[in-house]
């Protein structure tokens, strides 16, 4: 389930309590983002760089970064599952992801090889009202959640693009998500992309965000 960046929960606390304007996205552009070592399985007694991103061999939903440069144990540690929580592997450590997320900083994303971010146009037509999946009309629910209601369609890989682990809505083709993120979403079945795999998709509801 998608959370919003900090950049939009203080756009919307502006706009909502202190009279400014919300400056909304016209555009969300979808960007996919990478573990950069893969699973934690495949990166034992090896040694890992600063900003090197794992995710554990059986997901959990969150990522961490390395933060510490050195040699991982051989066996994989027990993850956080706090918010920017740390934990030693053997010399190195890694800490969760959730601050990096929130503020759109240490992200890697995909480039190249026939990548580039998808954009969905802010609409009725293209988001579920809060009153259910796939509708069209202004929310009148209760439970706060908007979804996709088209297939978000990459193009087809012609390298490896690596594990994708998360997806982060941006309001900008390009650039720096520090400046422009304004939510993010960890895939619950991380994905890994090669040359040649079909073009990778988001079926319809799959992107789901929610206010509470």
């Amino acid at each position: 389930m998608g959370a919003l960046t900090n950049l939009a929960e203080n756009k919307i606390q502006d706009a909502v309590w202190r009279g400014q304007t919300l400056g909304a996205p016209a555009t969300h552009y979808f960007a996919l983002i990478q573990a950069t070592r893969g699973y934690s399985s495949n990166i034992r007694t090896t040694a890992v760089s600063l900003l090197d991103t794992v995710i554990p061999t059986t997901p959990n939903g969150r990522m961490y970064r390395c933060t510490t440069a050195g040699t991982t144990a051989a066996g994989e540690p027990a993850w956080p599952t706090t918010s920017g929580g740390t934990v030693s592997d053997g010399t190195a450590v890694w800490t969760e992801m959730t601050p990096d997320f929130e503020a759109g900083t240490n992200l890697t994303e995909v480039t190249g090889a026939g990548y580039a971010r998808i954009g969905v146009a802010a609409s009725l037509a293209n988001f579920a009202g809060t009153q259910g999946l796939t509708t069209t009309t202004a929310s009148t629910g209760s439970g706060g959640q908007t979804a996709n209601n088209g297939v978000i369609q990459y193009g087809s890989p012609t390298a490896n693009w690596g594990v994708i682990a998360a997806l982060v809505t941006d309001s900008s083709l390009a650039g720096a998500h520090s400046t422009d993120a304004w939510s993010y979403q960890m895939l619950t079945t991380p994905k890994t992309v090669n040359n040649g795999d079909s073009a990778p998709s988001f079926a319809i509801s799959t992107f789901t965000n929610t206010l509470d």
